[in-house]
């Protein structure tokens, strides 16, 4: 079974065989032509505001988990960055999904995380 989206169910109502006024189908037809072009671009074109801020928000913590020496737990992160420990906890596993971040488990079977590479030192770090 197909599943019905929004844009076939419109197909269906302006096919079938019952009266429909002039304004209605116009209606009708006008939705289904955005919810085609929204299904066009959905996944491409530039980020949202909101995922923007999310971008910079793993900055963030992929940048404080280079001031530790050691993996530390999410709730050190949060703490440094005065931030709940939900939010850092899903940049966290977001960063470690793109490869950024590694998480073992230390004593007591607790999550830490690292970097997964080095910091980078610059020219005027290095001079």
């Amino acid at each position: 079974m197909t599943k019905m989206t929004y844009v076939s169910a419109l197909e269906s109502v302006l096919s079938a065989e019952f009266e429909m006024t002039a304004e209605v189908r116009e209606k009708l037809e006008a939705l289904k032509v955005s919810l085609e072009k929204r299904a066009q671009y959905k996944g491409s074109g530039k980020p949202t505001k909101a995922q923007r801020e999310a971008m910079a928000f793993r900055e963030m913590v992929l940048e404080t988990l280079y001031t530790f020496e050691e993996p530390v737990q999410c709730g050190e992160v949060a703490k440094a960055l005065g931030e709940s420990g939900q939010k850092v906890s899903a940049a966290l596993r977001i960063l470690g999904q793109e490869g950024k971040v590694v998480k073992t488990v230390g004593a007591k079977k607790v999550s830490l995380f690292a970097p997964a590479e080095p910091a980078v030192a610059t020219e005027e770090e290095e001079g």
